[in-house]
């Protein structure tokens, strides 16, 4: 109702005048406390609708109220569990670099029979090095920026499977 009455650009006061209604009751009903009969009636004369229009208004009114109270809980539980999938995405590239590394590590010794490959392999260890001072301290590709776009996609993606999650 609360909508009804600002669409008009009626304040509470006034709404309880136009209707001969206290405007304690007004409040009430825009809390969505039980009403009798009669103040529906008085109500959607005044906004010249039917008694069921107004209490069907009514509960389009109210919830949004009841998501907000349950959904913030919602909301954090569900960027607690994209936080948790990120470090997980994070834990799942960084461990797979190391794995490829090592392989690599491993591979060249033995690749044409292990014949005079020393310089070449400190080299991969220093340029492998290299690479990771420049990705952990310059380029960051898993930091804050990564992770936080990375959370946005996966709450995303959950709103997307349940719609009852997303922002009002």
């Amino acid at each position: 109702m609360k909508s009804l009455r600002l669409q008009k650009h009626w304040s509470q006061e006034q709404l309880a005048q136009f209707s001969g209604l206290n405007v304690r009751t007004i409040q009430r009903v825009e809390k969505g406390e039980s009403v009798g009969s009669e103040t529906l009636k008085s109500l959607a004369a005044v906004f010249e609708i039917t008694t069921d229009e107004l209490t069907s208004a009514i509960q389009n009114d109210m919830r949004p109220s009841l998501e907000e109270g349950t959904g913030t809980s919602e909301k954090l539980s569900q960027k607690s569990k994209a936080k948790e999938k990120v470090r997980h995405i994070r834990y799942f590239y960084t461990f797979s670099a190391f794995l490829i590394a090592v392989f690599l590590v491993f591979m060249l010794p033995n690749y044409n029979q292990g014949e005079n490959l020393g310089p070449l392999i400190t080299l991969f260890l220093s340029f492998s090095v290299l690479i990771a001072g420049l990705a952990v301290f310059v380029f960051q590709p898993f930091g804050e920026e990564w992770e936080k776009a990375k959370i946005a996609r996966i709450t995303r993606q959950q709103n997307e499977v349940d719609p009852s999650n997303s922002e009002h």
